[in-house]
């Protein structure tokens, strides 16, 4: 079998804050935010299984720390687990005080994607955890992935009670 570390598939980004990323609190659009993190997150997929993927969800989302105009952010994405098609990869995003270079945790979450099947040659790895944080988030992936499960097939039943009005 194929195998991958998560730094294989470790996606780094930097970016600073500007007036127009920011929400009526003056804090980072919570939109904003999912949509760097869907760019981060595709790319260490597609750094781990060089195919076409598709988003299929996002949860664990934690906004932990407001990140505004005087702080400027590092996005860090890996693989965390693979089951068949699905592949998880984690994300955080570290603010640091631009006058004090303070660090701290801005945001976590796990996204899942799905290999797509018109990849049929393509060969899906096994990751492998190295360093301490990854071998703590890798060890909650089989319990992320049956919350998952059993949230899809609820899904008949929750979609049900929704309004097409």
């Amino acid at each position: 079998m194929i195998q991958k570390t998560c730094q294989q598939t470790r996606t780094i980004s930097e970016r600073i804050i500007f007036d127009k990323d920011l929400n009526d609190k003056r804090t980072l659009f919570g939109g904003k935010t999912l949509s760097l993190l869907d760019e981060n997150a595709g790319l260490a997929s597609f750094k781990f299984v060089k195919g076409k993927i598709a988003t299929a969800g996002y949860d664990h989302i934690n906004f932990w720390n407001p990140i505004t105009t005087d702080k400027y952010i590092k996005m860090e994405s890996f693989v965390t687990g693979v089951y068949h098609r699905q592949i998880e990869v984690f994300t955080k995003i570290i603010s640091r005080d631009i006058k004090t270079d303070q660090p701290e945790i801005a945001f976590t979450s796990f996204c899942t994607l799905i290999v797509l099947k018109s990849n049929n040659e393509i060969a899906i790895p096994e990751i492998i955890p190295e360093t301490a944080e990854e071998k703590y988030l890798c060890q909650g992936f089989e319990n992320r992935l049956k919350q998952r499960k059993t949230e899809y097939l609820r899904k008949n039943e929750f979609l049900g009670h929704l309004s097409l009005n």
